[in-house]
């Protein structure tokens, strides 16, 4: 039921894409909104509605979002001000995508799937905010915005101005198993740069789920390298107690024998029992998950699979995505309840008065453009260094969120809300296939340098803010990305603990983004003169692009070299040096100035002879020598224009054991424009860096 003011709620007002409900207006009183809550007990199922959210709207946690030195004890204030308590609800718009033919088709009932409008949110404006801050009693007259989510019916047969649907409440229904097979059919046929003409071979070990009845056990599959069709999962392991372990999480030597026999569904956690029922209603066979298909008290199993992990999804059929499980125990398939009510309005066809479709509404605290960043990029799954390459490398995935699914793959975006497909947003173009990545990005641009490296240095910088469990995994976690971009690029390239030999001078001049925030490893992982001995996040400083500026550079490599286990030169690092002739100087001094702020990047001022020179950052903020500190000259920016100036930049480095031309590296450093000649007089020699 609702009141006549609500009747005025109609999706077919909607003649553009922002349509305005001039007679949808409501007068209420703060705090407790008494008109509403009249309107609701008479029956109207909006006001009801619409007063749930401005509670909302009106609770200390919103308006603390807004309010600028919010007070939370200011309470009551606003009756003693110009201000009565009167809010106002007004300027109702649907938003969303409508055609201008719409109408005059759904008239003539004509049908043309291209024609139909889709109506995605419903918004209204309100306006005062009381007053939350100290010494101000005037409340905000700003139009603050209260959202509501549209739907339809799960499969509308008339022309419904509304096309989401509802999201179903069991994770794998039929609507939404149909949905997936719909998804897979046309990724695997028609996309160009998704589908892979013949099924790859199976990894060296895959979960053979059983048949789709449940009736077998599934077992661990020694596979021969056939190619088969599979799936893998990603998702996070987390840190559960000793009491929350399943007696068989993952597969070691002592259980091989018997994982390769049976593995009882129920001694598994439930995010892998949710993958196995998953990949058993999807009518498929094979499954990969990395606890039960590397043997993890296995070093040298461990580390070749581990190398092999960055195939293992990018060829996998699909990939599901355990998005919302923050562990291994969570489980993905079970669904949250939505914290606000879900109401339905009648929804008849144009032109008729009668009908039995409905829209669905729900209040939305953010606006739901949002959702897929909320449920998938701030998850926790998101912030793993591992799941970042499964995401990249997987040709298509299929997240499980709390209350949604969604649908990723290189071509396009969609989810189980029937959302139009979009333009897939987050895979990396260069990965779609060779031709094109050489087509577009592999050519030297006019500031002289390849802007393929770039692409790695912002791979590395996103990565770079991720969590691992254990530190040692930095490069085993990367290399799928390392490999893939080496088969694509730089075939013919050599890879050293995490940069590029051919562009390895501007790999060199990473930085991290807050030295105070940046700490070493506990265990050793790779040499000072890489991002990855750091925790924390780095990136490279930007270039100009324009085309009279040019960076040549100071060093020349004499040998490179790196330790390496099983995993050979993608996998874990245990030791490495470079050997470079250059020049180097001792500085006298390096000094915090006297003023400087947090957000300074260049926190320290390098001294040579009683004059700054530079800037300096240290990758962590600890406590060095500040008179033991060297400079070692790599880049220098230079043009023909005196408008772009002459900038030298460096290393930061201490001596190693006393050792005089043997140094690890220990921050980043700029030279002033007035200092380009710092270095003339000094002769090159020959150094290493460990």
């Amino acid at each position: 039921m609702l009141c006549l003011q609500c009747k005025a709620i109609d999706p077919h007002n909607a003649n553009s894409t922002s349509a305005s409900l001039k007679d949808a207006k409501w007068f209420d009183q703060y705090p407790d909104f008494p008109a509403l809550k009249a309107s609701a007990l008479n029956g109207c199922e909006f006001c009801g509605q619409l007063r749930h959210a401005m509670l909302h709207k009106y609770s200390d946690t919103e308006i603390a979002k807004f309010e600028h030195n919010f007070d939370e004890s200011v309470q009551s204030t606003w009756s003693s001000t110009k201000w009565n308590g009167d809010v106002e609800i007004y300027s109702g718009r649907f938003v969303g995508k409508v055609n201008s033919t719409y109408r005059d088709h759904a008239q003539k009932q004509t049908f043309d799937d291209s024609l139909l409008p889709d109506m995605q949110l419903l918004y209204f404006t309100f306006r005062p905010y009381p007053p939350r801050q100290l010494n101000q009693g005037i409340p905000s007259y700003h139009n603050w915005q209260i959202c509501f989510d549209l739907y339809t019916e799960p499969d509308p047969t008339s022309f419904s101005p509304v096309r989401r649907r509802l999201p179903s409440a069991e994770t794998l229904s039929s609507t939404n198993v149909k949905a997936i097979v719909a998804w897979l059919d046309v990724c695997s046929k028609k996309h160009t740069g998704c589908r892979q003409e013949t099924p790859g071979p199976l990894p060296t070990r895959v979960i053979d789920v059983g048949p789709a009845d449940g009736s077998q056990h599934p077992k661990l599959y020694v596979a021969a390298g056939q190619p088969s069709p599979y799936v893998a999962l990603s998702h996070c392991w987390g840190k559960p107690t000793k009491t929350q372990i399943p007696q068989i999480a993952r597969t070691l030597l002592g259980n091989l024998k018997d994982m390769v026999s049976a593995i009882p569904l129920e001694s598994l956690p439930q995010n892998f029992q949710d993958a196995i029922v998953t990949v058993r209603v999807l009518g498929l066979r094979y499954l990969w998950i990395d606890a039960l298909c590397i043997v993890q008290d296995s070093r040298e199993d461990w580390e070749m699979e581990a190398a092999r992990m960055g195939e293992y999804y990018r060829s996998a059929y699909l990939t599901l995505a355990a998005t919302s499980a923050k562990a291994s125990i969570d489980g993905f398939l079970a669904r949250s309840p939505w914290p606000w009510p879900t109401i339905s309005m009648p929804c008849p066809a144009l032109g008729s008065s009668i009908s039995h479709e409905k829209i669905h509404l729900r209040y939305q605290p953010e606006p739901s453009e949002y959702s897929r960043i909320d449920a998938i990029d701030k998850s926790v799954w998101n912030t793993r260094a591992w799941t970042y390459q499964e995401r990249l490398l997987s040709n298509r995935i299929l997240h499980f969120a709390s209350d949604r699914l969604f649908w990723e793959c290189r071509t396009m975006e969609g989810s189980e809300e029937n959302e139009p497909p979009r333009e897939s947003a987050y895979h990396t173009p260069w990965m779609a296939t060779k031709a094109e990545a050489r087509h577009s990005l592999v050519y030297p641009d006019e500031a002289g340098f390849d802007n393929r490296y770039e692409r790695w240095y912002r791979l590395v910088s996103r990565y770079s803010q991720r969590e691992l469990s254990y530190e040692s995994d930095v490069f085993p976690a990367l290399s799928g990305l390392a490999d893939a971009f080496h088969k694509v690029y730089t075939d013919q390239d050599r890879y050293i603990a995490g940069l590029w030999q051919a562009d390895i001078f501007r790999g060199l001049l990473w930085m991290t983004k807050d030295s105070s925030e940046a700490t070493r490893p506990s265990v050793h992982r790779a040499p000072s003169w890489s991002w990855a001995s750091v925790k924390g996040e780095v990136e490279w400083p930007s270039r100009t692009t324009a085309r009279h500026c040019h960076y040549n550079y100071a060093v020349q490599l004499l040998e490179a070299q790196t330790d390496t286990g099983p995993g050979g030169a993608l996998g874990a690092v245990t030791g490495g040096m470079i050997k470079l002739l250059g020049k180097c100087q001792r500085l006298d001094r390096v000094l915090r100035p006297p003023i400087w702020e947090a957000v300074v990047r260049f926190r320290f001022d390098l001294v040579s002879a009683d004059e700054v020179i530079g800037s300096g950052a240290f990758d962590v903020d600890s406590k060095i020598q500040a008179d033991a500190i060297w400079i070692l000259q790599i880049e220098v920016q230079g043009t023909g224009d005196s408008s772009f100036p002459y900038h030298p930049s460096g290393l930061l480095l201490k001596q190693v054991d006393g050792a005089e031309l043997r140094f690890s590296r220990v921050g980043y450093c700029a030279l002033d424009e007035e200092y380009i000649g710092f270095f003339n007089k000094i002769e090159p020699n020959e150094l290493s860096l460990v």
